[in-house]
């Protein structure tokens, strides 16, 4: 009974110090502080999700965005509800909702939290609400201190609207359907407003670089019922083909510039023809001879690089990628520099009042060995937002920077010589994911942080073990781009490729397995048996093989909705071939000891994966003793097969894919999208199934 009472007392004790005055101004900094900390660490981080997929990283980043979007709003609620009435509270109350809507490089984490938005929005207007009331409720005469209240708090209502209304031109029910029907009608009729056309100049390529927004107030006319031709020829709008013969007919101070602002607009210009496919419009030009010589005998031009290709492709992911998750493209206007600058202007007044003698006291006091800890706390948050703010006026990505300096040299018809020199910086993390199979298909993973975490964390399937990402070389870009090449733009399924090494006979029946996944575990299973021990040293044919081939069973893995076929099928084959694998290799402890058990001791075709790929690796073995020739073989089998894969409808995949570091056929996807090519051949016309173009002129298929 006594240490009932003993215990009923302590716990009656410990709940009137949480309940005090001084202990819940306690939680209340904390809390601030730990809010702007968040915020701090999604401004200086948040856009770096595309060049790190570190799993730990993406998983702080996932951490620090769900909490900042919880602490704030609690802190508000503890400031509202407690005796916070000094303008001090105040101020950190309206800083709070200040920073909320202020992070311009983490806008939204997923892309599906685009379509959560108007949920979104009205807690955000609870949140300007319970600041108003504590405005109206707040104790205090600092003329200083009501000024940068208020300039605050109409601020935060200014960039809640500017936020959501991104998100909602963003959003496949909102701004992005609208913009891209106005682009998806303009492509119905761009190729006749230029009969002629040559790639590597852009003549006549008369693609929307910028100016749609005025097309959309356009309303369509019948009898089809949209955008007819006359008017958007006299709508005001730039083309990319008058960017670059701007361009041509400038002087710049360093030559590579002009090679930039070229890259940087046609990146610019094609990302906007990439949206229609995050909204189902169909590319009409898809199938016109234009569009592939766009990629064919412009990307890849003689006298162009296959890695600067690339590049340009990068880049255009890159604007997709602000597109979706941050505020970048939309930041930069003259309304948000000139916010910024004013907020950075209140806030380095308001730090010189706070260090100030002058300096405004709470009537709450709290000191720590004499010192003022709420005016610290103040200066702390100020601080923070003046750092921030000035980082993120000062420091842009400088493709922003070269599409608005295209802009207002264009329209403002400016004729002076432009100095700047932006910089190529670096937009993706250029990895591989790599997994090989015969060497993890024995892993059992430990899913206990699965179990705990009542499934947010996802479990690991047996053998679902990734190797390390390896980078992405220039060799194996050159490789796949110099097959597309070769192959005029048709898509093959490896057939091709081994045909020029005359061995399409012998191996055909490799490429006409039962599905996609089947063909790359099957070439996989061979590759992996044939390196063996085998450096990847001075071996480019080695090495852009065993790279390929790792990479594509890594998405069988990991990605299997980048895949042709349903994500869910991929894993149950993936899930069958590694029990096959646990049953028949049981014993092997070795990778050689695989190898040599694959080669030798699997003679009955029953038909499985596993056996065909050991037969395959057989034949290649005896058919193409000779190494070097061999690994020619395979290293052209992966580069076309690569590309074969890469078209998809599953645009939600690769958007989502962005936000992890990206992936190569997110890239490969959208260059064979610019070329005209949506799907894979269904025949040997060249016609593939979704009405794309793969290689021949097809004017049929346009719209």
């Amino acid at each position: 009974m006594i240490e009932a009472m003993e215990l009923k007392n302590t716990t009656t004790t410990l709940v009137q110090r949480l309940s005090s005055t001084e202990a819940r101004l306690i939680r209340v900094e904390v809390l601030v502080l730990f809010s702007t900390l968040a915020w701090v660490l999604l401004e200086l981080f948040g856009s770096f999700r595309r060049r790190y997929s570190h799993g730990f990283f993406r998983l702080l980043v996932w951490t620090v965005y769900t909490l900042s979007t919880v602490l704030a709003p609690y802190t508000i609620g503890l400031l509202q509800a407690g005796p916070f009435r000094d303008q001090t509270f105040v101020l950190w109350g309206t800083i709070l909702l200040l920073i909320q809507v202020n992070p311009v490089s983490l806008s939204v984490y997923s892309i599906q939290d685009i379509e959560q938005r108007k949920r979104m929005l009205v807690q955000q207007v609870m949140q300007i609400f319970l600041v108003l009331w504590l405005i109206i409720n707040g104790s205090g005469g600092n003329k200083s201190y009501n000024a940068t209240i208020w300039i605050f708090y109409i601020l935060s209502i200014i960039l809640t609207f500017s936020k959501f209304g991104n998100l909602s031109k963003a959003s496949k029910k909102g701004g992005l359907v609208a913009h891209s029907k106005v682009i998806a009608d303009y492509m119905l009729v761009e190729h006749q407003l230029a009969p002629v056309f040559n790639p590597c100049t852009m003549e006549g390529y008369s693609y929307i670089f910028h100016g749609e927004m005025e097309l959309t107030s356009l309303l369509p006319t019948a009898p089809d019922y949209r955008v007819v031709l006359k008017e958007v020829i006299n709508s005001e709008y730039i083309t990319i083909d008058s960017v670059w013969r701007w361009i041509e007919s400038h002087s710049f101070k360093h030559k590579e510039t002009a090679e930039v602002y070229k890259d940087t607009a046609l990146s610019f210009t094609l990302s906007k023809l990439l949206k229609r496919r995050f909204c189902g419009y169909r590319l009409s030009e898809a199938g016109l001879e234009k569009t592939l010589h766009l990629v064919l005998h412009g990307l890849l031009s003689e006298n162009a690089s296959y890695v600067r290709a690339f590049r340009v492709i990068e880049e255009e992911l890159s604007f997709m990628y602000d597109f979706f998750y941050t505020r970048m493209e939309f930041y930069w206007g003259r309304w948000g520099m000139s916010a910024v600058a004013t907020l950075f202007a209140i806030v380095w007044n308001i730090i010189s009042g706070a260090l100030s003698r002058h300096y405004h006291r709470s009537n709450l006091e709290q000191r720590v060995n004499g010192t003022d800890v709420i005016r610290w706390v103040t200066i702390v948050l100020l601080a923070s937002l003046a750092l921030i703010n000035c980082t993120t006026t000062f420091i842009s990505p400088s493709r922003m920077l070269v599409v608005d300096d295209i802009r207002e040299y264009i329209t403002k018809s400016r004729t002076k010589t432009v100095n700047e020199s932006p910089t190529r910086e670096g937009t993706w993390e250029r990895k591989l994911g790599q997994y090989s199979l015969l060497l993890n298909f024995d892993y059992d993973p430990w899913n206990a942080l699965p179990f705990l975490s009542l499934g947010l964390l996802d479990a690991t399937r047996k053998g679902q073990k990734s190797d390390k990402k390896i980078k992405l070389a220039d060799t194996v870009i050159i490789r796949i781009l110099s097959q597309f090449k070769k192959n005029n733009g048709k898509l093959e399924n490896g057939q091709a490729a081994l045909a020029r090494n005359q061995l399409g006979s012998q191996f055909s029946w490799a490429c006409n397995l039962p599905t996609h996944i089947h063909t790359i575990l099957v070439w996989h299973i061979a590759t992996t048996i044939s390196r063996n021990e085998l450096s990847l040293e001075g071996n480019d044919d080695l090495l852009v093989a065993v790279r390929l081939s790792d990479y594509c069973a890594y998405l069988v893995a990991f990605v299997p909705d980048m895949l042709p076929g349903h994500g869910y099928d991929t894993r149950r084959i993936f899930d069958a071939v590694v029990m096959e694998a646990r049953q028949r290799l049981a014993g092997c402890e070795t990778l050689s000891g695989r190898y040599e058990k694959l080669i030798t001791g699997l003679h009955d075709d029953d038909g499985t994966i596993l056996y065909k790929g050991a037969e395959l690796g057989r034949q290649l073995r005896d058919t193409v003793p000779d190494q070097g020739q061999r690994w020619k073989v395979l290293a052209d089998f992966w580069a076309e097969f690569i590309l074969f894969l890469a078209p998809s409808d599953n645009a939600d995949i690769h958007a989502e894919m962005l936000a992890t570091g990206g992936e190569l056929m997110t890239h490969l996807w959208a260059l064979l999208t610019h070329a005209g090519i949506l799907g894979r051949p269904s025949s040997s016309s060249g016609i593939d199934h979704l009405g794309g173009f793969n290689g021949t002129t097809a004017q049929e298929s346009v719209v």
